[in-house]
């Protein structure tokens, strides 16, 4: 794979699906809540990733700064939209287990991103 930052996209969807299956075990809601909060999180880190790095070299550092600028505000924005989607739409759905899916993405990209730095960096 020739980007690190798709690398990234898809091993964070790719923790998705086995996660949600393995909580089926607890229940439907517990597994489903979890992945939309997975999902909640994946899914606007993946527009802040493919945003943010479209440009490179020196001479493109307006863009690079102007697109990471972007790229965060979108992906806050996203991030608001999909829990306010979640909660309007889903029923039942569990709290805990949606922001256990939320907060488990964020560790898990600590852990991704230092492992793609030392292969790709």
């Amino acid at each position: 794979m020739k980007s690190p930052a798709l690398a990234g996209i898809l091993a964070q969807l790719g923790f998705v699906l086995p996660a949600s299956c393995a909580l089926l075990l607890l229940g439907i809601v517990e597994a489903y809540s979890f992945a939309l909060g997975a999902l909640v999180y994946a899914l606007p880190n993946a527009y802040f990733t493919l945003y943010a790095f479209r440009y490179r070299g020196a001479r493109n550092i307006a863009l690079i700064n102007k697109s990471f600028n972007w790229g965060e505000s979108g992906k806050f924005a996203l991030v608001v939209v999909g829990f306010a989607l979640v909660y309007r739409f889903v029923t039942p759905v569990s709290s805990l287990y949606l922001y256990a899916g939320f907060c488990s993405m964020i560790i898990f990209q600590w852990g991704l991103s230092v492992y793609l730095g030392r292969r790709w960096l």
